[in-house]
């Protein structure tokens, strides 16, 4: 656990950390901005972690910018877990206590290695006010966030686990990877059981996957635990990928509806254009 009013806060500044979040800011005021970004560093030692936050830190604090090690969030809903790994440069939101029931467990934040944040309470929200582009930057980092998760969520929907590992690899690879030659290679020593967690699958199934698709050579298990999404991978995942869709969207479904409805609209109006213009022959 760790908190925000131990005494002995450590202040960071924000654009020193991450100037990427300033690129809206003019050369005249970055030295201004640089000084009001500010925030208080909390450490995260690896294992279970929660901020404890007083009533009035908790309205104030917009997020946790990570500046080192990697978060886990983690929710649960029976045996399956739906896994978020966030790390430097992402931005940590606190859970949301709801008063409604829900059906997940409540939301765990793991620190995966030891890790580092800045906290963003007031100093960032008044110089927010006054560089509206800092909070814009911030939300677009959010909403990267959020389309990382929703890909991470749709992978699981995939039908083969095959399809799902080998697709889940190479999307957390665009995050976390480099490239070299042979491929991409995802330093991250994720277990068969992780992995299983990340794709909707059982751990005795992601290990029959992951085998199969080292035996295709999309894949491979370095010595350091890490991953290799090989070039002959890279293919398969643009194939996987370019697969038509079996079934419309639900925009396209959407879509379709409304033009059904302002087809029968337009037949209905034709028919009664055509009452009414019988109506005067009739009646003579």
């Amino acid at each position: 656990m760790a908190t925000l009013t131990s005494g002995r806060d450590e202040v960071g500044l924000l654009l020193d950390i991450d100037p990427d979040l300033g690129a809206d800011v003019g050369h005249e005021d970055w030295e201004a901005a640089r000084r009001a970004c500010r925030g208080v560093l909390v450490s995260a030692p690896a294992g279970r972690w929660e901020l404890l936050l007083s009533a009035e830190e908790s309205r104030a604090l917009v997020g946790l910018v990570i500046v080192t090690g990697m978060i886990c969030r983690e929710v649960r809903l029976r045996d399956r877990h739906l896994i978020e790994l966030l790390g430097p440069g992402d931005v940590l939101q606190l859970p949301v206590t709801g008063d409604g029931p829900r059906l997940g467990t409540d939301i765990h934040l793991t620190a995966v290695v030891d890790a580092q944040m800045l906290a963003l309470g007031q100093p960032f929200i008044r110089a927010a006010a006054r560089w509206p582009g800092l909070l814009v930057a911030l939300q677009q980092r959010i909403e990267a966030q959020r389309e990382r998760l929703a890909v991470q969520a749709l992978i699981a929907h995939l039908p083969r686990a095959e399809h799902r590992l080998l697709l889940m690899l190479w999307h957390l690879a665009q995050r976390w990877g480099f490239v070299t030659p042979a491929g991409i290679v995802l330093p991250l020593p994720l277990s068969h059981d992780v992995l299983g967690q990340l794709t909707a699958a059982r751990r005795s199934t992601a290990t029959l996957a992951l085998r199969a698709l080292e035996q295709a050579g999309t894949i491979k298990r370095l010595q350091d635990g890490s991953w290799l999404v090989t070039t002959a991978g890279e293919f398969a995942v643009e194939a996987i990928a370019r697969t038509p869709a079996a079934a419309p969207s639900l925009g396209e479904i959407l879509a379709l509806r409304l033009r059904s409805s302002e087809s029968v609209e337009r037949a209905r109006a034709l028919r009664a254009e055509a009452k009414l213009a019988q109506a005067p022959r009739e009646g003579g």
